[in-house]
């Protein structure tokens, strides 16, 4: 018993010193809570991922996939921990997302992959750029998005963002990076003539080879003199556009580039548009330095718009913020003060209605900011921050972080009145009853270890790192806090307790005797009422929904629309106008915050961002439930479900054109339904995943069942005669150079304007030399003998239909057919696509699977399994050290199976889905329900 008295009696015998580390807790708290950074996710959060990005300018997907991702795929084959490689090569480029096995070092893995691009860099075409690999991190994440409204005042709306905009913002405290997106700045372009070019027998490629030779800037060493370095660098580079102008490309015959080329500085040909409810718009996106105070961000960045937008240059732009992440996490740490104020209130008054003693009440309350602060001063230290995750480890801990001294409390006032003085009975009662609150307390501590240290599943480790570290730092600072401060109050705040107890209680107490008596003479028949009640549970584990992370608070929707192939943006435009307008027309029934767009000829995407509730606050958020579900109150616009059913049927989709409804922005692995389609041949996944489509409009609920293969267009193939091209002595690497050069362009150079900025200059036929296939036809090239012939004499020119994307899955092609459903139980889609699957043939050599979201809800069920395993024998393991028996283990042990009894009969009764969280809260009551059998 000494031993078990030793903290309580060193407390109540040195109050000074106790009274002092209170003091001192209470002041480091504050500053630790006045300082902690915040952020919406931990890091860690992005996932074992790399992306890689590949830009291949108007190149057919069968030539990006032959060119880039074939070579690039077998170099990233040679880095270490590569799990799984998925790759997408169409018009433009090709991008590849790079998943890596559990626990790999994504530095080192960063390091490996960008050592293997840079190494393939020289292997790819002359248009290839640079190859851009992506990290997945969360200070790549923007944390203020916003669109900005320039009107026709302003010449070049791209200019005045970059020049005007940009250096303000980024010269904010703590800004990292600021991205303008959207409209190209201008560019100079030179525009070469078809029918002058012919005339003075000029080849595309000569003029592209003698701009590029002529604009430069080369290093070229050091001379020594006077016994200084003077560095030595060989300036050619353009002063001005007339110097371009002037550029002599004949000097035989005095021939300039203006001669031959109208050049300007004008906007680059315009491909595609992006528009902000309705408005022509450019986008905005701020990323945070790594030490930046997110919150002090969010308001500099807004004060420094209000200051912009006051400017005379500046005055007509708005600015539009969208998403800030600043405003998200203060809403969220004023939500963790309202709802601990409220926590800890609700304690106290349930304490004290069974207590009947206000002091009592007062004292074991002192428990809950104390240990509060001591996590949050933990969690400072750590070099942490205070996010959603945290957040709600602090909040799980308040209901248990009482637990300890009402158990002393109640012990020490026994104690007393039994007629022991007050210095006495607190350490006596605190004594008694301190190796039982130690053992509830670790068990409780214990189940967190095989949750963040022994799961492969490592975005599941991070998260019950994150959530469990508060949890575990809570309950041992309220052990101390039982076993040491309360009590020293306990013995100087005194009081006598109200022995007499309220009717309800006499009653309570009265059942749980009559219930124990009845339990405890009728062992055979309470027996037989455990095992009936234990196989009730089925009947929940049969009916609840199952899914992976949920969609209630999702706030956006994406339609994606792919049109007819070959049209012109102009025809996008009116058809993804009148869309707009539907949406814009419904905005209030909708829930509508903004709309942002952007479309190409052939493709276009429509992002719906939802208004957030007003009522955050969970009183006002249940008082407004209450009242709709007692239909005393009607909602204002449609439910999210709802919404989709509506837009579904309410936008006009014409003929030859597909629309598809997506919950979040991703690909096929975020989709509700994704059937992958693996096999060699394009042509013949395409035809599997029509029968797949079939199959799938029959399951109910489903929407925009379509596959993930971006449209195809038509393409003029250009099938060069070897012999022909022998005969006239014409080299094919001119032919594929001159229409390359003329039809799709090339970036040569960059040309630093009179402000100092640096535009690019594009090289191309002028677009009225590019219009039909008789202008290519009649392209002509010299000749061996100095004469000049068609390319229609060379080639044979055919118009074909083209892939309009190549989707492989570890250099295998694959084919996804997608699908978003109103009810997101993953459970019965998954019990319902195998039905319709059922005796669905592929040929030799191909095969299907549900995607990557079920093999992640697979892999998320075994890990909860086997933490939930663990969880249990390390709580045996503990409580046989602590009990040094075997028996009373055991008998604990049995009040775990009813807490999984309550958990799944509650969430089949409320209808609310069996997630990731779930499965965590699961795990962690095997900590909690053994508490009271403990104790007894």
């Amino acid at each position: 018993m000494e031993r078990e008295s030793c903290l309580p009696r060193r407390s109540v015998e040195r109050p000074v010193s106790v009274i002092m580390v209170v003091i001192a807790t209470l002041v480091v708290g504050y500053v630790a809570y006045s300082r902690i950074p915040l952020a919406l996710f931990p890091s860690g959060m992005e996932g074992d991922r790399l992306g890689i990005q590949i830009s291949y300018p108007d190149a057919n997907p069968e030539e990006v996939e032959e060119k880039i991702t074939r070579p690039m795929e077998e170099a990233i084959a040679t880095v270490p921990g590569v799990a799984k490689v998925r790759t997408n090569s169409n018009r433009g480029g090709t991008w590849a997302n790079i998943e890596f096995q559990p626990r790999t070092d994504m530095h080192e893995a960063y390091a490996a992959l960008r050592d293997r691009m840079d190494r393939l860099m020289p292997e790819m075409p002359d248009e290839v750029e640079r190859i851009n690999v992506r990290k997945w991190d969360q200070d790549d994440w923007p944390v203020m998005w916003m669109g900005a409204y320039l009107g026709e005042d302003f010449v070049d709306p791209f200019q005045v963002l970059d020049v005007h905009v940009k250096p303000e913002l980024q010269r904010i405290e703590g800004v990292g990076t600021v991205d303008v997106q959207g409209e190209a700045s201008k560019q100079v372009r030179i525009e070469l003539d078809q029918r002058r070019l012919k005339a003075h027998g000029i080849q595309p490629f000569e003029v592209g080879r003698q701009l590029s030779d002529q604009n430069f800037t080369i290093p070229g060493g050091y001379v020594m003199e006077g016994g200084r370095k003077i560095y030595v660098r060989s300036m050619g580079r353009f002063e001005s556009i007339q110097e371009i102008r002037d550029l002599i490309i004949d000097a035989q015959h005095d021939l300039r580039l203006s001669d031959v080329a109208e050049i300007s500085l004008k906007p680059p040909e315009k491909d595609s548009f992006n528009r902000i409810d309705g408005r022509a718009s450019l986008g905005i996106g701020i990323k945070k330095a790594s030490a930046g105070n997110l919150v002090q961000i969010s308001r500099s960045v807004h004060a420094k718009l209000e200051e912009l937008k006051r400017r005379p240059h500046l005055q007509g732009i708005e600015f539009e913020v969208f998403w800030d992440q600043g405003e998200h996490v203060v809403e969220s740490v004023n939500n963790l003060k309202t709802t601990g104020l409220w926590g800890g209130m609700f304690a106290a008054l349930v304490l004290f209605f069974f207590l009947r003693a206000f002091r009592m009440t007062a004292i074991i309350t002192l428990a809950i900011p104390l240990s509060l602060l001591v996590t949050i001063t933990t969690i400072y230290f750590m070099g942490w921050t205070l996010n959603l995750i945290t957040m709600m480890g602090l909040m799980l801990s308040l209901g248990l972080v009482v637990d300890n001294a009402i158990v002393i409390v109640e012990n020490i006032y026994r104690r007393r009145q039994e007629g022991l003085d007050a210095r006495q009975a607190s350490i006596q009662g605190a004594g008694e009853v301190g190796l039982a609150v130690t053992m509830a307390t670790l068990t409780t501590v214990v189940v967190f270890l095989p949750l963040m240290l022994m799961s492969d599943e490592e975005r599941f480790s991070l998260i019950m790192l994150r959530l469990g570290g508060p949890v575990i730092v809570g309950l041992l600072a309220s052990l101390v806090i039982a076993l040491a401060i309360i009590p020293l109050a306990a013995q100087h705040v005194g009081a006598t307790r109200d022995n007499r107890e309220s009717r309800l209680i006499e009653r309570l107490r009265g059942g749980y005797i009559h219930a124990l008596r009845w339990v405890l003479t009728r062992r055979l028949d309470a027996a037989l009422l455990v095992l009936l009640a234990m196989a009730s549970i089925q009947i929940p584990i049969a009916g609840m929904q199952r899914t992976d992370e949920g969609r209630n608070n999702n706030k956006d929707i994406w339609l994606v629309f792919e049109m007819p192939s070959g049209q012109t943006l102009a025809a996008a435009d009116r058809f993804i106008s009148t869309i707009e307008d539907t949406l814009a027309n419904h905005k209030q029934e909708y829930n509508v915050k903004v709309l942002e767009t952007w479309s190409r000829n052939s493709y276009a995407r429509i992002h719906v961002i939802l208004n957030e509730e007003k009522n955050t606050e969970w009183s006002a958020a249940a008082w407004d439930d209450l009242l709709k579900s007692l239909e005393l109150r009607q909602s204002s616009h449609l439910s999210y479900e709802e919404t989709l059913e509506d837009m579904k049927a309410r936008l006009l989709i014409p003929p030859g054109v597909s629309m598809r409804i997506n919950w979040r922005d991703g690909g096929a692995d975020d989709a509700a339904v994704a059937i992958n389609l693996y096999g060699e041949d394009t042509s013949t996944l395409v035809q599997l995943s029509s029968e797949v489509e079939r199959r799938l409009d029959t399951i109910p609920g489903l929407l925009s069942v379509q596959t993930d293969m971006d449209q195809g267009s038509t393409e003029l193939q250009v099938e060069l005669n070897r012999d022909q091209m022998q005969r006239y002595g014409v080299d094919p690497q001119a032919i594929s150079g001159n229409i390359a050069y003329a039809l799709r362009g090339r970036e040569l150079t960059k040309f630093r304007t009179d402000d100092g900025r640096e535009v690019s200059v594009f090289f191309q036929l002028r677009d009225t030399d590019r219009q039909s296939v008789l202008q290519l036809r009649s392209l002509t090239f010299p000749t061996a003998s100095g004469a000049e012939v068609a390319l229609e004499s060379l080639a044979t020119l055919n118009v074909e239909p083209a892939l309009g994307g190549i989707r492989r899955e570890n250099r295998q092609t694959i084919l996804t057919v997608t699908a978003t459903a109103t009810e997101d139980d993953a459970k019965e889609l998954s019990e319902q696509i195998d039905q319709a699957m059922a005796g669905f043939e592929m040929p030799r050599g191909y095969r299907w699977d549900k995607g990557a979201r079920y093999v992640r809800i697979q892999r998320q069920d075994a890990t909860q399994m086997f933490a939930l395993l663990l969880s249990v024998t390390f709580v045996f393991l503990l409580m046989g050290v602590l009990f040094e028996s075997f028996i009373l283990p055991l008998s604990v042990i049995i009040s775990i199976p009813f807490a999984f009894l309550g958990v799944y009969w509650t969430l089949y009764l409320t209808n609310t889905p069996f997630d990731m969280l779930s499965g965590i809260g699961t795990v962690i009551l095997v900590g909690v329900v053994v508490n009271n059998a403990i104790l007894l």
